[in-house]
């Protein structure tokens, strides 16, 4: 491969610049994008029900960077750009178990597995999230933590290679329920006196 040498003094730092090439490599990130999904009535779920029910995210100050964009106002979209690529991504998100605090929950994360087809499916591999329903902390009382998880889209055998060779936006969301309802949960946010917010961050990594 032929080395261009550029002599700095032809060079403007204050121009803009576009990479056209490509970044090629398994491990590589390609692309990355955030979200923060502000606090306030917009991002608050207070729950008792043992039903899969969505994680509200659309609260006040919310924030998108990157490659992130809203689908809906509890859904995001992933601008993915190559066809050789997973998506890693990870989610942290306050949860407050009052009302006994007797037993636990679970989160999960729906993903357009069709890409434009508006069908969602359960991107993990077991359909009952991680820690299934019941086990992602409880069991002793009224308590508070954030839950912190992380995804690979690569990880679920059934819709891997389909993932993989998307391009453009890909669409997902998150769920959560209690395993009984005997405990109310606030997913995220908790009160405007006590205001909370989730983070949620997409790496897309070369396959």
């Amino acid at each position: 491969m032929a080395i261009s040498k550029i002599q700095s003094e032809s060079m403007n730092l204050a121009d803009t610049f576009a990479f056209t090439g490509s970044v090629s490599g398994a491990g590589k990130i390609l692309s990355f994008g955030s979200y923060n999904s502000g606090y306030g009535s917009g991002a608050r779920l207070q729950t008792t029900s043992t039903s899969w029910v969505n994680l509200e995210i659309n609260g006040t100050n919310q924030a998108v960077f990157g490659q992130i964009t809203k689908n809906t106002d509890d859904s995001l979209n992933y601008n993915k750009v190559s066809n050789s690529s997973h998506l890693i991504i990870g989610m942290n998100v306050p949860v407050y178990n009052t009302g006994g605090g007797n037993t636990g929950h679970g989160f999960r994360l729906k993903f357009e597995t069709t890409q434009n087809s508006g069908t969602y499916n359960v991107l993990d591999i077991t359909s009952e999230g991680p820690a299934n329903g019941w086990g992602w902390h409880g069991y002793g009382g009224s308590h508070a933590s954030m839950n912190n998880c992380i995804w690979n889209t690569y990880d679920n055998s059934t819709y891997r290679s389909a993932i993989q060779g998307y391009t453009g936006n890909v669409r997902f969301f998150f769920e959560v329920r209690n395993w009984q309802s005997t405990d109310t949960i606030y997913y995220n946010d908790y009160s405007d006196t006590y205001p909370k917010y989730s983070t949620f961050t997409v790496f897309e990594v070369a396959v």
